[in-house]
């Protein structure tokens, strides 16, 4: 931090903007992913033991076809990477469930 007041000849609001940004990673993340996947309800919490953990649920109802494809209802993983990894994968796997119950 004393670097960053160095760098800047003492602006303390542009670096004080600069730390929020900073700090709201998490926030900026959970956005990101809402807006990429807006099948899924995601959402941001900690259990009883003070874990965090990115979680979604799909606002489909699910079918006897998804399951069969490989979709889960509810994904859960211990960060906002590992969380889009898993959606893009189960988008796929939810597109070709899809896919399959379509007449032609």
């Amino acid at each position: 931090m004393q670097e960053l007041l160095q760098t800047t000849e003492g602006d303390l609001r542009w670096v004080a903007a600069r730390a929020a940004l900073l700090l709201d990673v998490a926030g900026r993340q959970l956005s990101t992913l809402r807006n990429t996947y807006p099948a899924w309800d995601i959402e941001r919490h900690r259990d009883d033991a003070g874990r965090v953990w990115w979680t979604a649920t799909l606002r489909a109802p699910f079918t006897v076809e998804m399951m069969a494809a490989g979709v889960w209802a509810t994904v859960r993983q211990t960060d906002a990477m590992a969380l889009a990894a898993t959606l893009a994968w189960q988008s796929s796997l939810l597109h070709t469930a899809r896919g399959r119950t379509r007449v032609p």
